[in-house]
């Protein structure tokens, strides 16, 4: 038996997918971005959840990523956003009228041009990233190069730096006025008709302009604000999107129990020592599973409507509760560790703040071979 569950809930990334349709209107359409296993949701349930709600498009990191949702989506748009290594390796996988491929180089458009069919091909740019992606100043040579070439382009793209982190956005009008000026480049040439697209979850809730072609909404479509700073911008800027639903909940079992006297020492390094009575619970989740070891001795796990605090280090298969106040507990029990229980709840966002980390990273780095159960 797994030592983990994970609950996707189809109706709040149905409720989250909304909240953006009404935002960006009718003529954008929404990229539902399902990179690194879907930021630990998983990949193809995700695919299937968000598919089911309307999505238009489906955006990964990696042409791996790419094929094994092709293999049970037959006709899903996917764009591939990761640069591809060995790409003149890969042209059997990439002949697909269906994958958007993301380059930053001509002779990436030159290798994909000559395959059948021609995927269709979206030019990165580097705005300010300083990331993949041709470089805004390089856009007059590369356009006229591309254009003298007869060279296929579908989309032209770019990704903001900075939006998330600050309520001050002058460096995000920077990037969108050097990428407004770069799409300008490219329609001299020729250009005219090309997909544009630029924000990601925080700048499509922040900026209209930046909206253009499609939005690519990564960690809010799992109902996760991509910062503080975004929800303050948005009451700085009196705008409303509306409350964000989590869509996953990670919940494990009581392994074990046992009583401890006074002044005995639990863990690994002996870190903490009991000073009364102590029930301790043992669940069967540790660092390996994706549980960041800054929680030990810090974060808490919910058991029967109560906080349970973890004692002593997080080892690599296991961690340890005080269950003391929870007399009622048994072997068995559900454990939340992401979720809620009774009143209570523990969010990516709980553990970002208790680690120093990101909700990002909370997600994503739980272990991908758990099920994914889909509820309603």
């Amino acid at each position: 038996m797994q030592s983990s569950r994970i609950y996707l809930s189809r109706s709040a990334f149905s409720h989250n997918i909304a909240l953006f349709r009404k935002l960006i209107g009718s003529k954008t359409k929404f990229t539902a971005i399902i990179k690194s296993n879907a930021y630990g949701h998983g990949l193809l349930a995700t695919a299937s959840i968000a598919l089911d709600a309307g999505a238009d498009y489906l955006g990964v990191n990696s042409l791996e990523e790419a094929v094994s949702i092709r293999r049970v989506f037959a006709k899903a748009t996917i764009l591939i956003m990761g640069s591809i290594p060995n790409l003149q390796e890969r042209k059997v996988e990439l002949a697909d009228e269906n994958f958007w491929v993301m380059v930053s180089r001509v002779e990436e458009i030159e290798i994909l041009a000559k395959l059948s069919p021609v995927p269709k091909i979206h030019l990165k740019v580097d705005t300010g990233m300083s990331r993949l992606g041709i470089p805004f100043q390089n856009a007059e040579v590369l356009a006229k190069e591309i254009s003298e070439k007869k060279l296929p382009l579908s989309g032209i793209a770019t990704h903001f730096a900075s939006t998330e982190d600050f309520t001050e956005h002058s460096y995000s009008m920077l990037q969108l006025g050097r990428f407004q000026d770069t799409i300008d480049t490219f329609a001299k040439h020729g250009f005219i008709d090309l997909i544009c697209h630029c924000a990601s979850s925080a700048s499509a809730m922040l900026f209209s302009e930046a909206r253009m072609d499609l939005v690519r909404v990564g960690i809010s479509l799992y109902g996760l604000w991509p910062s503080l700073e975004t929800k303050l911008s948005l009451s700085l800027m009196k705008k409303d999107v509306g409350m964000l639903k989590p869509a996953l909940s990670w919940k494990t079992q009581i392994q074990h129990i046992q009583n401890l006297n006074p002044g005995t020492f639990v863990g690994y390094g002996s870190t903490f020592k009991t000073t009364h009575e102590t029930r301790l619970a043992v669940v069967p989740v540790g660092y390996y599973e994706g549980l960041d070891r800054k929680l030990s001795n810090h974060g808490y796990m919910l058991i029967r409507g109560e906080r349970a605090k973890i004692l002593g280090r997080i080892c690599m298969n296991m961690s340890m509760l005080d269950i003391t106040h929870i007399p009622e507990a048994k072997i068995g029990d559900d454990v939340v560790i992401l979720g809620k229980s009774g009143n209570e709840v523990i969010s990516a966002d709980d553990h970002a703040t208790w680690t120093g980390t990101i909700n990002y990273e909370v997600v994503t780095k739980i272990l991908g071979s758990f099920p994914r159960i889909i509820e309603d």
